[in-house]
C-alpha cells in the first residue's frame, strides 16, 4: 500500500525527480490524474502515473494537487482532510464564516439574496466558488449596486468547464467590500495537524477589462507575523489529524491579513520561478518533511496581452540573467479569461535586490517585450 495517493501528477513540475526524491526519503507513492489533465505530462513520464477518474480504494492519505482532484476529495470524504478544509475549498463564504467564528479577523461577505438597502458603494460580487478570475464583478466597472444586473454579469462568467471541475451546480454569488491593499499568495504544507509555510509571494495585480490579473510573483521574506496569522487559518481548518497541502490568497491592510480564498492544494502557475529556484521537486520535498527554498525577491513576471485574440508577433530579446519561459507561440488563440495562467505568453523570471528593486525591474520588462494580437 502506498504511503500517499497523490492525485493530480499534472501539476507536478517534473515527475521523474518527483518520483527519485519520495523515493530517496523512502515514500511510497501512487500517482494518479485523469484522461484530459494526462495529455498535459510529456507521454515518456505517463507510465509512472495510473489514468483514472476516481480517487482508489485506499486508506493511504490523499493529497490532491489540483481542483478536478479537490473535488474528488469531497466527493469520498477523505479521512485525512477536514470537513471544514475540504467545505472551505468550495466556498468562498464558508471560509470567511468559519475564521470569524474562531475569532480570527476576516472578510465579511454576504450572498447576493441577502443584501438589503441601502446597498454598499465600494464592493466587489463573485462566484462562491470559483477559480481564475472567473464570475468577478466590481464597483469601479459595474457603478451603482444593482443586484439584477450584478447576478446576470456574475453568473454569465461562469465557465462551463470550471463548474464541472468543482463539481458544484449552485452558482451562488458572493458580494464584500472592495479592499485596496497589499495580495499575497502562500502554499503551506499540513502534517497530522502542523502547518509549514512552504512559500510566501507577494501577488502584483492589474485589472485588464474588470477582471484581476497577477502581473508578477515576487518571493518575500517568511514575516513572523504573517506566519503567525497564516498558521492561525490552518488550526482553524484542519483537525489534528489532518495531513494535505493548502494555498491561501490574502490580502493586507494596515498590517492586518484578511484571507480571500482557500483550497486544499498547491498553488498553480509557478513552474517557470520553481524551475528558476532550481527547486528539484516542490511538491516531493514537502512530502519529505523539508522546505523549498526562494531567495528573497525572487520574481516571476507573467508576460500578459491586453486582449484575447491570435497571438500575430511576441518578441523578447533578453541578457541571459532572465529566464524566459515562453507558452504561447505565434498563431496560437488567446483565451478571453485574462485572469488564467493559460493566457500567459510568456513567464520571465529574475533576481531582484529588493522589493522596489523587483517592482522597478518588473515594469521595465513591459519596455523589452513586444506584443501583437489580431482580433
Amino acid at each position: 500500500m502506498p504511503d500517499y495517493v497523490i492525485a493530480g501528477a499534472s501539476s507536478i513540475e517534473d515527475i521523474p525527480q518527483f518520483v527519485e526524491v519520495t523515493k530517496q526519503a523512502g515514500i511510497a507513492v501512487l500517482l494518479l490524474e485523469n484522461a484530459t489533465m494526462s495529455e498535459y505530462i510529456p507521454a515518456p513520464h505517463r507510465t509512472l502515473v495510473s489514468c483514472s477518474e476516481n480517487l482508489p480504494d485506499s486508506s493511504a492519505p490523499v493529497i490532491p494537487l489540483n481542483e478536478f482532484w479537490v473535488s474528488r476529495a469531497i466527493r469520498a470524504g477523505v479521512a485525512n482532510i477536514s470537513p471544514d478544509a475540504l467545505h472551505a475549498s468550495r466556498s468562498k463564504h464558508y471560509l470567511s464564516t468559519r475564521l470569524t467564528a474562531s475569532g480570527l479577523h476576516s472578510l465579511q461577505r454576504r450572498y447576493l439574496e441577502d443584501i438589503t438597502a441601502p446597498y454598499p458603494n465600494h464592493y466587489l460580487a463573485r462566484l462562491d466558488a470559483a477559480y481564475s478570475g472567473y464570475g468577478i464583478v466590481r464597483h469601479v466597472e459595474a457603478g451603482h449596486f444593482d443586484p439584477i444586473a450584478i447576478a446576470r454579469a456574475v453568473r454569465e462568467d461562469a465557465s462551463c468547464i470550471m463548474l464541472s471541475v468543482l463539481d458544484n451546480e449552485a452558482v451562488r454569488v458572493v458580494v464584500e467590500d472592495y479592499l485596496d491593499g497589499d495580495e499575497y499568495s502562500v502554499d503551506v504544507f499540513v502534517r497530522q495537524g502542523q502547518p509549514a509555510v512552504l512559500r510566501l509571494f507577494r501577488k502584483i495585480i492589474v485589472w485588464i477589462h474588470g477582471r484581476p490579473v497577477c502581473d508578477s510573483y515576487i518571493a518575500v521574506p517568511h514575516d513572523p507575523a504573517l506566519c503567525k496569522t497564516i498558521y492561525e487559518w490552518c488550526s482553524t481548518l484542519y483537525s489534528a489529524g489532518c495531513t494535505s497541502f493548502g494555498q491561501f490568497d490574502f490580502i493586507v491592510i494596515k498590517g492586518q491579513a484578511y484571507a480571500l480564498d482557500f483550497s486544499c492544494r498547491i498553488g498553480g502557475g509557478l513552474d517557470a520561478i520553481k524551475r528558476f529556484a532550481d527547486i528539484s521537486s516542490y511538491t516531493a520535498l514537502a512530502l519529505a518533511g523539508s522546505t523549498p527554498s526562494f531567495a528573497p525577491f525572487t520574481v516571476q513576471k507573467n508576460v500578459l496581452a491586453r486582449l484575447s485574440g491570435r497571438l500575430a508577433k511576441f518578441t523578447c530579446r533578453l541578457p541571459h540573467a532572465y529566464q524566459v519561459t515562453v507558452r504561447k507561440n505565434v498563431g496560437d488563440l488567446l483565451p478571453e479569461n485574462l485572469s488564467s495562467s493559460n493566457a500567459r505568453i510568456a513567464e520571465i523570471c529574475f533576481a531582484a535586490h529588493d522589493f522596489g528593486n523587483a517592482i522597478a525591474m518588473a515594469r521595465k520588462l513591459d519596455e523589452k517585450v513586444i506584443i501583437d494580437v489580431h482580433d
